[in-house]
């Protein structure tokens, strides 16, 4: 065991909405254009934020529910439409409509979601890694093992928590690959980031996951989205969602970086705030600037 004392959570703002809380983080110039950002499954708003906290447009980062601070929902509600429900309730009590939102990973599903049921509250999406068509199974088993009936709760709490720093590790070593693990996220608060309230979410959001998304219809087409995916990432199949994104958008703008994993947020992040103040801001005519998707593989 290292002598480390546990590195803490950044704490920003937190409201009580219904019967839970919501915690997020904010930057930005409070007077200009809001930009919420959602972030992964097993993430915090933390890290999302890293990237672009020196945006200049005003950024604000949820931890989404059941991660973080943030209060979960049922495991009825975890998977992307009843997220989408949460997220409408947070945005419609900060009163914001017309808004860009920037996803990670799954946490693209609830905004897409969000975005074909209620047009009025976004217009613009930056999706990052999205993983948002249905799935084919993955093993998973230590995560299987922490959800498991009996033994599930033991799992959590005297395997995945107390080894927080290792789980941590392998998960972002496992997502940078085949970039190392950018030096900004050493700092991220291990023990917060993977706790049983934590585990259990990725579980309950992950099995809910396929069923949800098989239910997305047709997105808005006065919906812009731009979309930026590391070719060689290794969690998800870029060419599996950039299809599905292309039958239910076929507007969106899409880009490819060669030799870059599932992080490009932070392997990349001039690319990231390029494309997002493009997004609010264009300065280029809308289209595609992506590999044809057989070279997508």
């Amino acid at each position: 065991m290292s002598g480390k004392q546990p590195i803490p959570p950044k704490v920003g703002t937190i409201w009580s909405i219904g019967d839970g809380r919501v915690h997020f983080l904010e930057k930005g110039v409070r007077d200009k254009e809001p930009v919420i950002l959602l972030h992964g499954c097993g993430s915090i708003a933390e890290e999302l934020l890293l990237p672009f906290e020196d945006s200049e447009f005003r950024v604000i980062a949820p931890d989404r529910p059941g991660y973080g601070l943030s209060t979960p929902i049922p495991a009825s509600e975890c998977g992307p439409i009843g997220q989408s429900f949460w997220l409408e309730r947070f945005l419609d009590c900060a009163g914001f409509t017309g808004l860009t939102i920037v996803a990670h990973s799954i946490g693209s599903a609830p905004a897409l979601h969000l975005a074909a049921r209620r047009p009025d509250l976004i217009s613009k999406l930056f999706l990052i890694s999205p993983c948002c068509s249905p799935v084919p199974p993955k093993a998973m088993l230590i995560l299987r093992a922490a959800s498991a009936p009996l033994v599930g709760g033991l799992v959590r709490q005297h395997v995945i928590s107390r080894w927080a720093t290792f789980f941590v590790g392998q998960g972002l070593r496992a997502s940078s690959f085949p970039n190392t693990v950018p030096s900004r996220l050493d700092g991220l608060p291990a023990s917060h980031l993977v706790n049983p309230l934590a585990v259990q979410t990725m579980a309950d959001e992950l099995r809910a996951f396929n069923r949800d998304m098989q239910l997305l219809p047709s997105l808005p087409p006065h919906l812009i989205i731009h979309v930026l995916f590391g070719l060689s990432d290794a969690i998800i199949h870029p060419a599996l969602h950039i299809d599905w994104l292309r039958r239910k958008h076929p507007a969106a703008f899409i880009k490819v970086l060669e030799g870059v994993g599932h992080l490009p947020h932070h392997v990349a992040p001039d690319e990231a705030r390029n494309m997002l103040a493009n997004l609010i801001c264009p300065q280029m005519p809308q289209g595609t600037d992506q590999l044809p998707l057989d070279h997508v593989a």
